[in-house]
């Protein structure tokens, strides 16, 4: 169980970069054509429109959560699969975003008034969860959004086709899990590690 100094930093990271991610799909998918999102007030960054509350208590206990996805109708996109792919793509992509933001604003203040033990902390936390929240949601298995351009990749797929493997992705989500629990370090190797060697090359250590 994470401290009570720990929990005050890292839940308001997880909000903030949860709406930020949520936001960036529905105002893709709102460029792209679908106006769905817009509708059901998705279009914000107010975290009340896309917290789930099972996993904002998900982080609180293992530091790594996630939001009410946002409602998508790739019937109303030109190229359905592609534009699916790239509003998929645009939350993941934004957390890489905050990630590099968060080591550009350490830089700068660290160059200017040095840098305090508070603010190292909070900076490294969001740029890790960031980080951890761009190559989890990239892992190309339904429902996590890699799958979408992972079928849009593939020829001949139609949303159709694609909506019948979400159907059993959360299956492979939980193998994941349970893999991880048996001792093969799945979530390490394809999250963990790669946000710390961006890390690395984002604050030099």
């Amino acid at each position: 169980m994470w401290s009570i100094e720990s929990l005050i930093l890292i839940i308001p990271i997880v909000i903030f970069s949860l709406s930020v991610h949520e936001f960036f799909h529905a105002w893709s998918a709102w460029k792209l054509g679908d106006p769905t999102a817009k509708r059901l007030g998705r279009l914000t960054l107010n975290p009340l429109a896309h917290l789930d509350p099972f996993g904002i208590l998900f982080a609180a206990i293992f530091g790594f959560g996630w939001a009410k996805p946002v409602p998508i109708n790739p019937y109303y996109f030109k190229s359905p699969m592609i534009h699916f792919a790239i509003s998929a793509s645009a939350g993941p992509l934004s957390n890489f975003g905050l990630a590099v933001l968060s080591a550009i604003i350490y830089k700068l203040i660290y160059s200017i008034f040095g840098m305090t033990e508070i603010l190292h902390n909070f900076f490294i936390t969001a740029s890790f969860i960031n980080l951890a929240l761009f190559f989890f949601n990239f892992i190309p298995i339904p429902p996590l959004d890699g799958s979408r351009v992972f079928f849009a990749l593939i020829p001949r797929m139609t949303i159709e086709k694609a909506a019948r493997y979400e159907l059993f992705g959360f299956i492979g989500i939980l193998a994941i899990v349970l893999l991880d629990r048996l001792g093969l370090p799945i979530f390490e190797i394809v999250v963990v590690k790669p946000a710390r060697f961006v890390m690395s090359i984002l604050y030099g250590f």
